[in-house]
């Protein structure tokens, strides 16, 4: 392609023509790609926008219009900015000053703001545009739309983060924060509010949530003081129609009553959506806008499924904090019952002491006329049983508790069977029982509570001896069921045990049969006991009339040192006279344990309260202190430690508490040894001696 360029001259009167010919192929090629380009520019769907160094707008296409909502005649020689929300101009400064150095910027993500106010979320490269000589003289943006599809990533990741949320461990006032923002950060919302259900069917709202950005303060404060009736409001009557409602614009619409705060604070659009629960809608989520944002079915579509997940969390929660309302009532109530139990344990163990022990010291006195002195056993021997089931109550306490302590030694169980026996022989005789025994078990030591075990079998003989009629017998047995192993059973004579009976029988105030003797809890404790010791009770019976059979079965060892062994014999201590402080508050109990303690040698003083008892312990010294733990004016454990500020001397507490802090107090105070009343004068006596040394 060439262009032809013919001049006329005239030369010496001469018409003279001149052609020139020059060949414009690159050119007309360069207009014609230019003339493409151009085309391309304005009917791409991107907007592609270029401006100068000031940020003016030079040029704009119709991807641009499209996008923005402004012709080019609206925008070409403004400012690019008219483009950019107030909180992100500061980015323009940014790409402007990487374009003056050359640099290219591509693919950057951010938000700009439509002709209508709308804010919609762009792709933009950004590149310089040079002159002939190499300078920067403006730049070209491309710009995507890709509202649709952050929209949509937003969404989906609202969608999984609140179920994450809604899947935890987090209290609901945590929660409420977490999933309000979770919804607003997902949207064109500044603002989020939680209305919940109130059992009077009302509604209110304690939790809310706004961007930081956002100054909606005052509308909070609004939300936060309504309390909306049945139907109320757009609250109320999303919640009572179960059905979503988008509200174009809240400051104009007649059943928004909150009209004068949200146009304060510059709101528009809200979505309220109910949260659904199997029970009916327990409340509804708010979202409020800064601008008007136009209905949207996906996101309606949405929020029904977030407000059945949110509802069904709510609904767990309030579940939730139901049970722990009832367990913490639960708990109060056991841990009234155990005061109650220890209150009781205390009046009762307390007026039964003098008598236990002017009993069992009128009962050991060989002047007394034989019949006189059988009468009074049988007196001592109904205010152990008393005791015992003292003993039962608080033992079942520590049980269901966990607070029952083994002190595990090796122990021959032959041995404490036969201390047991050897505590319930009298009644036994008292019935005509005849108890024989075949223990043949090879090995019958084991690692274990001697005390405790001793207990399991007193109750198993007791229980033989109350269900068991006159000249019956009781047959006990050990033997190796097993390697490893060693049985004990405990058969009787007696009136058998009824199958309906069976399942419950080692279940906690269960009574075998019509007897009222006792509470019915020794079965129960020696379930517990064994079990705790790594063994098995059973119990088997043909039915009534034909007796029973009790099976213990304990894991044995080695038998090396052995407690419970009759052939240990204790070295007797020399007696000595002791000068003794009796604390006691029960006119009684003072009166009759400071009399046999003087009838045993000892000097005794008394006193009824700590201020008493100090106002001794600062006069007379003393080798021993005997003081109840509960005073008038305090307690025993202060005497104790004043004791211990003057003297050496040992204390022994003597209580109507004792249960295992009760002792643990005890100890931690000073006391050498702690006595749970009621006890008998032997028992007072021995335990001076062991503490004393004489």
């Amino acid at each position: 392609l060439v262009e032809l360029a013919i001049s006329p001259y005239h030369i010496e009167g001469q018409a003279v023509f001149a052609a020139y010919l020059r060949d414009i192929s690159h050119r007309r090629a360069g207009e014609e790609a230019m003339q493409r380009l151009a085309a391309i520019i304005e009917s791409s769907n991107d907007a592609i926008i270029s401006k100068d160094l000031q940020g003016t707008i030079i040029s704009w296409n119709e991807g641009a219009a499209r996008i923005f909502g402004y012709e080019a005649d609206e925008v070409i020689g403004q400012p690019i900015t008219i483009l950019i929300p107030e909180e992100r101009r500061s980015e323009e400064a940014e790409i402007l000053g990487k374009i003056g150095s050359g640099e290219r910027t591509t693919h950057y993500e951010t938000v700009r703001r439509r002709k209508d106010g709308a804010l919609i979320d762009v792709s933009l490269t950004v590149s310089p545009i040079k002159d002939q000589d190499g300078k920067v003289v403006g730049a070209s943006k491309i710009g995507r739309d890709i509202s649709d599809r952050t929209q949509h990533e937003k969404r989906r990741e609202a969608q999984y983060a609140i179920a994450t949320i809604t899947s935890g461990e987090a209290s609901l006032t945590e929660a409420a924060v977490k999933i309000l923002e979770t919804i607003v950060r997902s949207g064109r919302w500044v603002f989020g509010a939680l209305w919940l259900r109130q059992p009077d069917g009302s509604i209110s709202c304690n939790h809310t949530w706004q961007l930081p950005s956002a100054s909606v303060n005052e509308f909070d404060r609004d939300t936060r003081s309504r309390v909306l009736g049945p139907g109320e409001g757009i609250p109320g009557e999303v919640l009572q129609s179960r059905k979503a409602a988008w509200i174009d614009d809240v400051t104009v619409s007649p059943k928004f009553t909150r009209k004068k705060s949200a146009a304060a604070s510059g709101l528009h659009s809200s979505l309220i959506f109910p949260l659904a629960s199997p029970a009916g809608p327990n409340g509804v989520i708010e979202v409020v806008s800064n601008s008007v944002v136009s209905p949207d079915p996906d996101l309606l579509r949405l929020v029904e499924a977030l407000g059945i997940q949110v509802g069904l969390y709510i609904e767990r929660k309030h579940t939730e904090d139901e049970l722990h309302r009832q367990k913490d009532a639960a708990e109060a109530a056991n841990q009234a019952k155990d005061r109650f139990l220890a209150a009781l344990s205390h009046e009762l163990r307390t007026p039964l002491t003098p008598v236990l022990m002017w009993a069992c010291a009128t009962a050991a006195d060989e002047n007394l006329d034989p019949q006189m002195r059988e009468d009074v056993r049988m007196v001592c021997r109904n205010v152990e049983l008393e005791a015992r089931l003292i003993d039962d109550l608080l033992d079942l306490t520590r049980i269901t508790q966990g607070k029952l302590q083994l002190k595990l030694q090796t122990s021959d169980v032959h041995v404490l069977f036969e201390h047991a026996a050897e505590i319930i022989r009298s009644q036994l005789t008292l019935k005509n029982l005849t108890l024989s025994s075949e223990l043949k078990a090879t090995n019958h030591h084991v690692v274990g509570d001697p005390t405790r075990l001793q207990q399991v079998f007193w109750n198993l003989l007791k229980n033989a001896q109350k269900f068991t009629p006159e000249n019956g017998r009781v047959i006990v047995r050990s033997y190796d069921s097993s390697p490893g192993v060693l049985a004990f059973e405990i058969s009787d004579t007696g009136r058998g045990i009824d199958p309906e009976l069976m399942p419950k029988l080692f279940t906690a105030f269960q009574q075998g049969g019509s007897s009222t003797e006792g509470l019915g809890l020794g079965l129960a404790i020696c379930k517990a006991i064994v079990e705790m010791h790594g063994g098995k009770i059973s119990a088997r019976s043909e039915g009534a009339e034909t007796g029973a059979t009790f099976t213990v079965e304990l894991s044995t060892v080695a038998g090396q040192g052995v407690a419970g062994s009759s052939e240990v014999t204790p070295t007797a201590q020399p007696w000595r006279k002791l000068r003794i402080l009796m604390v006691e508050d029960h006119e009684h109990t003072a009166l009759v344990m400071s009399r046999l303690l003087r009838r045993s040698g000892h000097e005794v003083v008394t006193a009824n309260t700590v201020e008493s008892a100090i106002e001794v312990l600062r006069s007379t010294k003393l080798d021993l202190l005997v003081s109840d733990l509960g005073l008038p004016d305090g307690n025993g454990f202060q005497v104790m430690r004043e004791l211990a500020k003057r003297s050496r001397a040992k204390g022994i507490a003597v209580s109507g508490y004792g249960m295992d802090e009760d002792l643990a107090q005890s100890s931690a105070a000073g006391f050498s040894a702690h006595l749970t009343k009621p006890i008998s004068a032997e028992e007072l006596t021995q335990t001076i001696k062991e503490v004393t040394g004489g």
